[in-house]
């Protein structure tokens, strides 16, 4: 679930090659030099490997004084004064999660805990006892030499308390999450068939998020239009109509709107727009502030149409490749050891916007704007040149956004000459002041660099003032103190001739009808800002949440990049809410924040941040399980319920019964008389097979088919969700962990089938079922299963592995195959009759042969083996093995190149 970096592990270990002979280097040690990490998926993807020595072996000699030989150079330099003589231990990236995977190796058994000396005072440490002594980090940011040099020689110490509280965070939201998750999940599947979501799951962070986009749901289904009114005073002067902004805004009131035209129009002598005040100024735009995750995420949505999981699954990619810096940060500062100049150099010969850089350095680059350096990783920036072309796709269009950001972010401010003219009509007193605004642009700064406009919070917060919202517009010429006489058409109803006034300069004041506007679904952009302000999810985790909400089906993706909750979430929500809004609302999962903040830095004890949350959500989890009949309501009046839905498909083996198919997900069977539900396996298709019962329990069976080709097996219900011990294994499940009680293991496996946790791409069934012993007619050489006869019979006769994805296909010339009730004495598999089509027999000229495949060297010379969609082990044989299709007839092996190994014939 991790990516290993492994940068040359010789160069590490020349570091100490020249004190050792060739023994203590063996290769039969060399793995326990270099020890990769394993970090669960959601902590931290890239790592260096460690490098470590077993208990019993020497510590290296402090390295020789001098200059080393040429082949034996380290590329990053001889290890620092103060740690000569030390253990180095690892790579790891700087945020919170990479500290928790070092510190977790510490901890393993593996790990040297002898007493040392004691670290260097310029080591930083909160935690510095025992092994923790021993133990350096280095600090690096992006993949690059330099980087990885300067981290070699600033070695600090890995932090305890922010590893305790990454440790607690994952343990509340597991424990929470899945207490939660199986009982509602557990609860509503067996009531309701059409949720479209096989896992109901509930997440501190995850539900949060989904309460955000039910909320801006219910704002807009509740948000009554209500007309309103304004002036619209319109300037005409030098041929161009300029348009006023009401200063006194919106009335909605009609009546005393159309009193103050009326005023006007009747007023002795006429009314007019006197100009008070022409202002123009220049007025900075001021340039980016440099990227964080959140604003990259932001930007991807709103400028190119990436989601937030995609952008930063894009981001990492660039990242293990070189070209950006690490993607998971929160700091919107450089460090002062940031080399802006060297990272603006090794874009001066881009065709895209090399110039540009090149002018900047000349003219002199200017001081990033503002900015917060949270210390764990600078902003995200361009590592690496790529040139036009070398990048395709998102990536491309990732890294041009990055380049070109950090590029602006060091740039000149945009230059706009802002234009105000303030406007009265004195017979309205202080409600007839108008405003009208125009702006130019002067200097474009760092506006000749980006391609997009704004997309930052500003735009979204509603936090942009007046003057930023001018429109780019050229204004006619006005003068203080000019008049522009108001111009009233005449009315339909009037027998007057309207006149325009003379000049060219007039003014016009009419009534403008509005209506008031619901708030729209929430942006992915928005999303994310609200998160951010509410403390759910960090930098790394809002990606995840958003997509976890996605993938359950609790929102959906519409057009402009907008969540819009579906039925699913926005029942579960208000139920939330119906029985403690605690669990929907941000505040408890942010109090949960500020607690591991404290652990992180020294205040608070991992124990009693946890102990003190597992006892407030269990005293909500009970108060949720007596009250759920709340949500149920919800529920039953949103969805179907299970005996409404589905089609008749088998017959209950104690009723005989129909029960009905629901194809969910997850897909089960229920049966209305008795009110059970069986799931069934995830995977393949479920088909009828009409008038077969199951040995043991006399449900009518069905037919599971997987792979592709597809291998087809039987299936009976009731023994698929109640298997015996004496079947052996159980397909699909981790047979080693048991708890040694049957009826605890049997609610656990109905937990899990009923949230759709039961994907099986075998055989659903054990070897040892009666079901599949009746049907067995070899084992199978090549896994731990058997082959059974195809239940689709003919007229295409073959076997199929259970436990593989293995085809045997017999001959063409078969007739019809029966398995015979006899058994070998020696393996204990039934004996085939089969039959030739007549004048078509290979064995012989015989019609009728029978056979124990597993030792019928005659019948195995005759089959065809197909490997399906295990393309990895699938082979050919004969002649033209390899990339060929499979050989049609006797002795023929691949033929002209197909797919890789996906139809390649084999001989037993």
């Amino acid at each position: 679930g991790s990516f290993l970096f492994l940068p040359s592990p010789i160069s590490f270990l020349s570091l100490f090659s020249s004190s050792h002979s060739e023994s203590t280097f063996s290769s039969s040690s060399l793995t326990e030099f270099l020890f990769p990490v394993k970090a669960p998926k959601n902590l931290e993807l890239f790592c260096f490997p460690y490098i470590m020595f077993r208990s019993d072996m020497a510590l290296p000699n402090p390295l020789p004084p001098g200059p080393r030989p040429p082949n034996n150079a380290n590329p990053l330099g001889p290890l620092p004064p103060q740690n000569e003589g030390r253990l180095l231990r690892g790579f790891l990236t700087m945020t919170l999660p990479g500290k928790t995977v070092s510190l977790r190796f510490l901890d393993s058994p593996n790990s040297v805990s002898s007493p040392s000396p004691q670290p260097p005072a310029s080591s930083s440490s909160s935690s510095s006892s025992g092994q923790y002594d021993r133990v350096y980090r280095a600090y690096f940011s992006a993949i690059n030499p330099t980087d990885i040099k300067k981290a070699y020689h600033a070695l600090g110490k890995p932090d305890k308390n922010q590893s305790l509280s990454v440790d607690a965070r994952q343990e509340l939201d597991l424990k929470v999450g899945v207490a939660f998750s199986r009982f509602q999940t557990r609860y509503f599947q067996g009531r309701y068939g059409d949720l479209d979501s096989a896992v109901l799951s509930y997440g501190p962070c995850q539900t949060p998020t989904l309460g955000f986009c039910v909320q801006r749901h219910v704002e807009m289904e509740t948000f009554k239009p209500e007309p309103y009114w304004l002036l619209d005073l319109g300037i005409m002067n030098a041929g161009t109509m300029c348009r006023a902004v009401w200063d006194s805004g919106r009335s909605f009131n009609r009546n005393k709107v159309d009193d103050l035209v009326a005023k006007c129009r009747n007023a002795t002598p006429a009314a007019s727009a006197k100009v008070l005040s022409v202002v123009s100024k220049d007025k900075k735009q001021g340039r980016p502030v440099p990227l964080n995750t959140v604003a990259l995420l932001k930007a991807c949505s709103k400028a190119l149409g990436i989601g937030p999981h995609a952008a930063l699954s894009v981001a990492e990619r660039l990242y293990l490749s070189g070209y950006l810096s690490y993607p998971r940060t929160e700091s919107t500062s450089y460090p002062k050891s940031y080399d802006i100049i060297g990272t603006l150099q090794d874009q001066t010969h881009d065709s895209r916007w090399g110039q540009y850089v090149q002018d900047l350095l000349k003219t002199g680059i200017n001081s990033a704007k503002g900015g917060v350096d949270m210390g764990d990783h600078p902003p995200i920036t361009p590592c690496r040149h790529a040139r036009a072309g070398e990048l395709s796709g998102d990536m491309a269009r990732v890294y041009d956004l990055v380049a070109r950001h950090f590029i602006a972010s060091v740039s000149h401010d945009a230059v706009w000459r802002s234009t105000t003219v303030r406007l009265a009509i004195e017979e309205l007193g202080e409600k007839g002041n108008f405003t009208i605004r125009g702006k130019q642009l002067v200097s474009p700064g760092f506006l000749s660099i980006v391609l997009y406009k704004q997309y930052g919070d500003e735009a979204e917060e509603g936090t942009v003032d007046d003057d930023d919202e001018e429109e780019e517009k050229n204004l006619p010429e006005f003068k203080e103190g000019e008049l522009y006489s108001l111009f009233f058409p005449a009315s339909k109803k009037s027998d007057k001739v309207s006149v325009t006034p003379a000049g060219g300069k007039y003014s016009t004041l009419d009534v403008k009808e509005r209506m008031t506007t619901p708030p729209t679904y929430l942006t992915e952009s928005e999303l994310i800002s609200k998160m951010e302000k509410h403390g759910i999810g960090t930098d790394a985790s809002i990606s995840t949440h958003i997509e976890n909400i996605l993938k359950r089906n609790y929102v959906e993706l519409i057009p402009g990049r907008k969540l819009k909750p579906s039925r699913l979430g926005l029942v579960l929500a208000q139920g939330y809410h119906l029985i403690d809004n605690s669990l929907v609302l941000p505040k408890i999962r942010s109090d949960i924040e500020n607690e591991c903040n404290l652990i992180a830095k020294g205040i608070a004890t991992k124990e009693d941040v946890v102990k003190k949350a597992i006892e407030l959500f269990s005293n909500k989890f009970k108060y949720f399980v007596e009250n759920i009949n709340k949500m149920d309501v919800l529920f039953g009046s949103s969805f179907a319920q299970l005996q409404d839905v589905g089609k008749p498909f088998t017959r209950c083996g104690s009723t005989r019964r129909y029960l009905q198919y629901i194809t969910g997900p997850p897909p089960r069977l229920y049966n209305k008389t008795t009110e059970t539900v069986y799931p069934l396996p995830i995977g393949g298709e479920i088909k009828q097979w009409t008038g077969r019962n199951c040995p043991v329990c006399n449900f009518e069976l069905c037919l599971y088919s997987v792979g592709a080709p597809p291998r087809t097996f039987p299936l009976c219900p009731y023994c698929f969700n109640n298997p015996k011990p004496e079947w052996g294994a159980i397909p699909g499940e981790d047979n080693e962990v048991a708890s040694g009680d049957a009826d605890d293991e049997a609610k656990e496996r109905n937990i899990r089938r009923l949230a759709g946790k039961n994907l099986i791409r075998e055989c659903p069934h054990s070897d040892k079922h009666p079901l599949i012993e009746e049907m067995t007619v070899s084992p199978d050489p090549e896994s731990d299963g058997v082959l059974i006869l195809d239940p689709h019979l003919g007229p295409k006769w073959r076997l199929v592995s259970t436990r593989d994805p293995t085809i045997v296909y017999l001959p063409k010339s078969v007739d019809k195959v029966t398995i015979l009730d006899k058994t070998d004495e020696v393996l204990g598999c039934h004996l085939m009759s089969i039959e030739f089509k007549d004048g078509e027999s290979p064995i012989d000229g015989k019609k009728k042969h029978i056979s124990c495949f597993a030792s019928d060297e005659l019948l195995q010379g005759l089959v065809r083996v197909h490997h399906g969609d295990e393309r990895l082990k699938a082979s050919s044989g004969g002649r033209g093995g390899g990339r060929g299709r499979g050989g049609r007839g006797r002795g023929r092996g691949g033929g002209r190149g197909g797919r890789g190994g996906e139809r390649g014939g084999k001989r037993r």
